[in-house]
């Protein structure tokens, strides 16, 4: 058993930094709007979310968007004639709305989304590639109004924070660095939490891989049917797997994100949130359906003959999701017209 899985063999995608809901629970309270922390990795599933360095390259240069950022400069062409001479140079290469083409990560996201953040407004990702030369490619800088979790996925880097800065320009001058500001190194799978605003600078010495996932805090935070429809967003694009994971036998992924609404006594079924739509489904099958909108992997043996319906629609498969998605139309993505 993983570290962080649950005795009854339910493992939240969370699982690789959280012990368990207990744990969840106690950051939100405790961290999330608060200082920055780093969370170290628990067990080593952190790997399959992304593509290595050499492949993240190859999805950069195979027509996905990408921009280059150096000495705050930034090219948006995604020209892939420029890609590896910037990366050479040491400049900062990153792909803006990635979790289109990384299911893994969206599955990530969702559970990030639905245990600590709820629905929010601004859903980002960006995959961030440096061949380090210890020097930054953004300088300092805030990212506004959005909580963000970074994850370092190779290499190592070096993050200076200071208090949050309301109100300012997003690039700030360096030598406001002083008396409060702290320094952190992130080491591989660690997930590092920052609240709105942070001040931050980033330095990388050598190779680095990594991810940001943002979000922008709603005026008016969402209720009932209106926030399980947001909660259960599936921003993936429509394309080739690759590559297609093999059929566990004691195993179960769930495909989609789901919430399960309260149980009708009278109907005996319950309302099921899922993508573009809304089910209902006879209550037998909730006890499972209201543990899944974390979207965890589950034993076989956990899923009860009343949960049935979960496997023959599809929600639940004996399948992980793919590493990545080769878009039918890259141009379509979201990630072109990020500015």
């Amino acid at each position: 058993m993983s570290a962080g899985a649950h005795r009854d063999g339910f493992v939240s995608p969370l699982a690789t930094w959280f012990a368990g809901p207990a744990a969840v629970t106690r950051f939100r309270r405790a961290r999330l709007g608060r200082a920055p922390v780093v969370l170290p990795p628990r067990n080593p599933d952190w790997r399959q979310l992304a593509p290595d360095f050499a492949g993240a390259v190859a999805m950069a240069a195979s027509g996905l968007p990408f921009q280059i950022a150096d000495d705050r400069r930034y090219d948006r062409s995604a020209d892939p004639r420029r890609l590896r001479r910037a990366l050479a140079s040491g400049g900062t290469v990153f792909l803006p709305q990635v979790h289109q083409a990384l299911p893994r990560l969206m599955r990530l996201m969702v559970a990030l989304r639905v245990a600590l953040l709820g629905p929010r407004l601004d859903e980002c990702s960006f995959l961030f590639l440096v061949e380090g030369r210890g020097r930054t490619g953004m300088g300092l800088h805030h990212d506004g109004a959005v909580d963000a979790f970074w994850l370092q996925l190779e290499g190592r880097r070096t993050v200076t924070t200071g208090p949050p800065v309301p109100g300012t320009r997003q690039d700030i001058d360096e030598g406001r660095i002083g008396r409060g500001w702290k320094t952190r190194d992130l080491e591989p799978g660690s997930l590092f939490y920052m609240r709105p605003y942070t001040p931050h600078r980033v330095l990388c010495h050598g190779r680095s891989l990594a991810l940001s996932l943002t979000w922008k805090l709603r005026n008016r935070p969402l209720a009932g049917s209106r926030a399980a429809a947001a909660l259960t967003s599936w921003d993936v694009a429509a394309g080739r797997a690759e590559p297609i994971p093999r059929a566990s036998g004691d195993r179960l992924w769930t495909q989609v994100p789901v919430v399960a609404g309260p149980v009708d006594r009278k109907r005996g079924d319950f309302p099921l949130w899922l993508p573009g739509g809304v089910l209902r489904l006879p209550s037998s099958a909730w006890p499972v359906a209201s543990r899944l909108a974390t979207m965890p992997n589950l034993s076989r043996n956990a899923l009860p003959r009343a949960a049935q319906p979960l496997l023959d629609l599809g929600i639940l498969g004996p399948r992980d999701l793919p590493l990545r998605i080769v878009p039918m139309k890259p141009r379509a993505l979201d990630g072109w017209r990020f500015a």
